[in-house]
C-alpha cells in the first residue's frame, strides 16, 4: 500500500468518525442521561413518571420560565431543567419541552400564574434588586396546570406528576376532613396539614361530626376522636363500607396541653369501637421513647419570675426511619416522624382483612399505663413502668379488605334530634385505611418542633390511599429531617460526644504534632547531609587547588 493510499485511507476513516460522532450527538440530544449517586435514588425518575405519558391521550407541552440573571446565579434551575428534559425524554412523544426568558414576555407570565420573586445581585460594583421567574406552565388542550415558583428540586418530580393529571383530568382532588375533638378545628389547628394538603392538588373541606361524608370524597381525613360518638362513627363506618379510604389520627388517652398538662384514659367512643371491630385495638395508655425530642417549657422561677426549661421529653417520640414499613410506598423512604403523646396499636386477625404495621417506635420504648405523668417537673416518674413494660411498640398501621362493621347486622345508632340513619343494606366493600396513635401529631404543634414532615407524610399517605402507585413514595423519598439533634438516645448520644472530643482533641492534634515532629526531623537531617556533601565538596576544591599549584 503505497503512501497515497494511506492517506485517502485516513482520510475517510477522520471523516467516518466525525461524522458517527455528530450522529451519536444528535441522537444523544433525544434522550436524557443522569447518573443518580444518592441514597435513596431521589435523582432519578420513578416509574410512575417514567410511565405518565400511558395516563396523557393527547400532547402535552411544559414551559419552563426561568430569568438568566437567576439561572447564572444559583445551581437549582439546571438540575430543575435536567429533571423537566428527562422528563420529556420518557414521554415517548407525549410531552414537550422549551425553556424560556419570562423577560421577553412582559408581564404574561404573571397572567398564567408564574409568580416572581425578588433577588438582590451585584454587578460591576453595584447592588439592585431584581424580580427573577422560576415556574412552570403545563398546557394539555385549552387547560393549562402551573407551578409558580420552584428553586428546590425535592418534590419537584411529585408536583409535576399531579399537575399532568390534574391537566388530563385523571386526578380525583376531593379530601374531607372530620375533626373529632370538640375543642379543634381545622382553622385553628390543622392550618399545617390544610396548606400540604392544598399544596399537593387536593381540594380540601371540613365535615361536621354526625354528618354524612360526601360521595364524592376521594380520602377521608379523620383527625382526633374524643367526642366522635356512635352516630358520627357510624357514618364513618358508612362510608367505607362503600368502598372509601381514610386516614385516620387517633388517641388512645387525652391530653390537656392548653392549661395544666393532665392526661387521662379516654373512654370507649365510637371511633374506639368501631376500629376494634375493623382489626385495631388502639391502647388506653402512652408510649414513650428514649428516641424523642428536647421541648421548651415555661415555669415559674423565683421572685414571681417565669424561665424556660429544656427538657427531653420522652412523650414526644421522634420515630426512626429503620423502624418504618420499606414494603408500602407511604413510607418506604420515611425519614421519621415526631408524634405527641403516641398510643400503641395492635393488630387483631379479621377474615379476608390484611393488615400491616407501618411504623413502631424503638426497641428502647415503654409505657405509660396508670399515672399519667406528663408535666416536666414530673420527670422524676417518666420511667415508673419502663422496667415492666419495655420494648417496642407498633406505632401505625394500615388495613385493606373488607371491614367486618360494628353496626353492620344491627340497627344504627341514634341521635338525640338528629335524622335517624339507614341500615347498610349491602355487605362491605374492600376499602382501605391508615391509623395513627396520636391524633395531636397533625396539629400545627408541628410547627413548634420544626416537624413540617408530619404534614408531608399525612400528603403521601393521602396520595397512596387515593391512588396506591408510587406517588406516595415520590413525596416521601429524598425527604430529610432538617435538626441537628437526630441521636435521642442519651447513652448513645455520651458516646458520641466522647468519641467526638477524642478525635479533635487527642487524633488531630496528636497527628499534626507527630507531622510537625517529622517535619522538624526531615529538616535536620536535609540540612546535615547539606552540610556533609558540601565539606565533601569544599574539600575536594582544595585538594585539586593544591594539585594545580604543583
Amino acid at each position: 500500500m503505497d503512501a497515497r493510499t494511506g492517506r485517502l485511507r485516513g482520510t475517510v476513516l477522520l471523516l467516518l468518525t466525525a461524522a458517527v460522532t455528530v450522529a451519536a450527538l444528535l441522537v444523544a440530544g433525544r434522550f436524557a442521561f443522569r447518573l443518580d449517586l444518592s441514597a435513596d435514588r431521589s435523582q432519578s425518575l420513578s416509574p410512575v413518571a417514567h410511565n405518565l405519558y400511558r395516563e396523557v391521550p393527547e400532547h402535552l407541552h411544559i414551559t419552563y420560565y426561568i430569568s438568566p440573571t437567576l439561572s447564572a446565579k444559583h445551581p437549582g434551575p439546571r438540575a430543575i431543567e435536567d429533571l423537566l428534559r428527562e422528563f420529556e425524554a420518557s414521554s415517548r412523544g407525549r410531552i414537550d419541552l422549551s425553556v424560556e426568558d419570562p423577560s421577553k414576555r412582559s408581564g404574561a407570565v404573571e397572567a398564567l400564574g408564574v409568580q416572581g420573586r425578588q433577588m438582590q445581585i451585584v454587578e460591576q460594583n453595584e447592588q439592585r434588586v431584581a424580580v427573577v421567574y422560576s415556574g412552570i406552565v403545563l398546557q394539555y388542550l385549552d387547560k393549562s396546570e402551573v407551578i409558580p415558583f420552584v428553586l428546590d428540586g425535592a418534590t419537584l418530580e411529585y408536583d409535576l406528576v399531579k399537575a399532568v393529571r390534574r391537566a388530563v383530568g385523571t386526578a380525583a382532588q376531593k379530601v374531607s376532613v372530620l375533626v373529632g375533638d370538640a375543642d379543634k378545628s381545622m382553622a385553628n389547628d390543622y392550618k399545617t396539614v390544610g396548606e400540604e394538603l392544598r399544596k399537593s392538588g387536593w381540594e380540601v373541606s371540613e365535615v361536621n361530626r354526625g354528618d354524612a361524608i360526601p360521595p364524592e370524597t376521594r380520602v377521608l381525613l379523620v383527625l382526633g376522636n374524643s367526642d366522635i360518638d356512635d352516630y358520627a362513627a357510624y357514618r364513618v363506618e358508612e362510608y367505607l363500607a362503600r368502598g372509601g379510604a381514610a386516614f385516620l389520627a387517633v388517641k388512645g388517652v387525652g391530653v390537656e396541653a392548653r392549661q395544666d398538662l393532665t392526661a387521662a384514659a379516654l373512654k370507649e367512643d365510637g371511633l374506639l369501637r368501631a376500629l376494634s371491630a375493623w382489626g385495631i385495638e388502639v391502647g388506653r395508655s402512652l408510649v414513650l421513647d428514649a428516641s424523642s425530642l428536647t421541648v421548651p417549657f415555661q415555669q415559674a422561677g423565683q421572685f414571681g419570675s417565669s424561665v424556660i426549661r429544656y427538657v427531653q421529653y420522652p412523650h414526644w417520640i421522634i420515630t426512626r426511619p429503620e423502624f418504618a414499613s420499606k414494603s408500602n410506598p407511604a413510607t418506604s423512604k420515611l425519614a421519621g416522624l415526631d408524634l405527641y403523646w403516641p398510643s400503641p396499636l395492635t393488630l387483631k386477625d379479621r377474615s379476608g382483612v390484611k393488615g400491616e404495621a407501618l411504623v413502631k417506635s424503638t426497641p428502647k420504648a415503654w409505657l405509660q399505663t396508670a399515672n399519667f405523668a406528663i408535666r416536666p417537673e414530673e420527670s422524676a416518674n417518666f420511667q415508673a413502668e419502663a422496667g415492666k413494660t419495655g420494648g417496642q411498640y407498633t406505632l401505625a398501621v394500615t388495613l385493606a379488605g373488607p371491614l367486618p362493621g360494628l353496626w353492620a347486622s344491627g340497627a344504627p345508632p341514634l341521635r338525640a334530634g338528629a335524622a335517624a340513619l339507614s341500615p347498610q343494606q349491602n355487605p362491605p366493600a374492600p376499602s382501605k385505611i391508615i391509623v395513627i396513635g396520636s391524633s395531636d401529631f397533625a396539629t400545627d404543634l408541628m410547627a413548634m418542633t420544626n416537624s413540617l414532615f408530619n404534614a408531608a407524610f399525612v400528603a403521601a399517605a393521602t396520595d397512596w390511599l387515593a391512588t396506591g402507585d408510587e406517588l406516595a413514595a415520590i413525596k416521601t423519598r429524598g425527604q430529610k429531617d432538617p435538626r441537628l439533634s437526630k441521636i435521642q438516645d442519651p447513652a448513645v448520644k455520651n458516646s458520641y460526644v466522647i468519641v467526638s472530643y477524642a478525635i479533635n482533641l487527642v487524633l488531630v492534634p496528636g497527628i499534626l504534632l507527630a507531622v510537625a515532629l517529622v517535619r522538624r526531623r526531615t529538616r535536620r537531617l536535609l540540612s546535615r547531609m547539606e552540610a556533609v556533601a558540601f565539606a565533601k565538596q569544599d574539600g575536594a576544591s582544595r585538594a585539586s587547588g593544591t594539585e594545580a599549584g604543583k
